[in-house]
């Protein structure tokens, strides 16, 4: 496994090299982001609605509890990440506030993850590796079978969400606006977990929400510049075949 310190020189280089291409697609990122937010909050409010007291959503729930059940396992090491079932978007992964206390996840306006909490993130992939999403179906297989016999298909993404303060960028700032910062930040997080955790880049997802959902009642307050890791299992229509 790469180190920490290898792992922040990649992606340096990485940045590096994009920087000069990043403003000319930042709408298209920021727009994605966007679309692909509220796309997925209508597809899940539809497939609840649609599965509203069905077998399928039942087996959804056992699975996703399933999910949460394995994770508690593996977090009982890790007592700074709080882990919470959220139903509606999956098992939910978040920093404790105590671990800032001396130091922010995010400096003001960067999208640079504060090198010493790149071991934390090494953690949280370690997690990940654990708890083997990719056989999760198969250990699962009567009630996944049970859902796609009914016309459905099981999926587990993992969904990074970024989240600022609210404090209005500089005109000078590399950033235009809180929504583009806190998209760069998801982005920059799922991409360390993408390589610590070496799964497929179809597993994962990122949102930015800007400085619209503070965690505490302080907007200004370093500890909104935050993100928030979801374990997202979905039961979506069946694609057609093309």
């Amino acid at each position: 496994m790469q180190s920490a310190r290898q792992v922040m020189m990649e992606l340096e280089e990485v940045a590096i090299a994009k920087a000069a291409t990043r403003r000319h697609r930042t709408w298209q990122i920021v727009f994605v982001s966007l679309f692909t937010s509220l796309l997925a909050f209508f597809i899940l409010t539809i497939s609840l609605i649609d599965l509203e007291g069905s077998t399928v959503k039942r087996n959804h729930q056992k699975l996703v509890h399933f999910l949460y059940k394995t994770v508690l396992e593996e977090q009982k090491t890790m007592p700074w990440l709080a882990v919470e079932n959220t139903l509606s978007k999956g098992v939910k992964l978040s920093f404790d506030p105590s671990l800032f206390k001396e130091a922010s996840l995010f400096e003001s306006a960067r999208a640079k993850l504060n090198p010493r909490f790149v071991p934390y993130m090494s953690e949280v992939a370690t997690l990940i590796k654990h708890i083997e999403l990719e056989s999760f179906p198969t250990r699962h297989a009567k009630l996944v079978k049970q859902i796609e016999a009914s016309g459905y298909e099981f999926v587990i993404t993992i969904r990074v969400e970024g989240h600022t303060d609210s404090q209005p960028l500089a005109k000078t700032a590399f950033f235009t606006n809180n929504i583009e910062l806190s998209t760069y930040r998801a982005y920059a997080v799922m991409d360390l977990l993408r390589i610590y955790t070496g799964l497929p880049k179809h597993f994962f997802a990122i949102a930015g929400y800007g400085s619209f959902y503070p965690l505490v009642e302080d907007t200004t307050d370093a500890l909104n510049r935050r993100v928030e890791i979801y374990l997202v299992p979905q039961v979506l229509a069946k694609r057609s075949a093309s």
